[in-house]
């Protein structure tokens, strides 16, 4: 695992019941957003993520510890989310609509108190305007701290697309932000 141990980390070892506990209050929401964009609805996403980590409870003194985490519980969603398809009839559509929710919650830092208000809601709608694919390889990386890396391999997709998609993410929203982009090197 890495050098810097979050409270939660010690679940793998101990199998404790606090330590499973922050687990889930750190990962839940991000978890649950991220099945959404896999089955377009929020029920059947939390039912989801509430399989996974059930599965992992039951199954906590077999289980290996991960050497990352954060990658082990999305690759766990995004394969409990398309046997949940499969297993009802239905087909993965990338271009299904699902919304933004900006639940998620965070500590504040210096730079998220110099955004404005105002461009707090121009930088939400901007992602929330962005394609399917392209707002939630935006969001895995810069929100859930996924690197390029472990979101191609989510998504199997090429680490080029995701660099491809990134850009579009990036220069949409910087388009956005500053109106005259748009019309500079376009």
């Amino acid at each position: 695992m890495s050098n810097k141990q979050p409270i939660y980390a010690s679940f793998w070892e101990t199998g404790d019941i606090a330590s499973f506990k922050e687990l889930m209050k750190a990962y839940s929401a991000s978890l649950q957003y991220f099945a959404c964009s896999i089955v377009c609805n929020q029920e059947e996403a939390e039912e989801i993520v509430a399989d996974v980590f059930i599965k992992i409870w039951q199954q906590r003194q077999q289980l290996p510890s991960p050497e990352n985490i954060k990658f082990y519980l999305f690759k766990a969603v995004k394969n409990t989310a398309l046997n949940y398809l499969k297993s009802n009839g239905r087909r993965i559509t990338h271009h299904a609509a699902w919304e933004v929710q900006v639940h998620r919650q965070h500590s504040q830092n210096p730079e998220d108190i110099m955004i404005s208000k105002e461009q707090v809601v121009l930088i939400r709608t901007a992602i929330q305007s962005l394609p399917p694919r392209c707002r939630q390889i935006f969001i895995l990386i810069k929100e859930d701290g996924l690197t390029y890396e472990q979101v191609a391999q989510l998504l199997d997709l090429s680490k080029a697309t995701i660099n491809v998609q990134m850009s579009i993410a990036l220069k949409k929203i910087w388009a956005v932000l500053d109106p005259a982009l748009k019309y500079s090197n376009s």
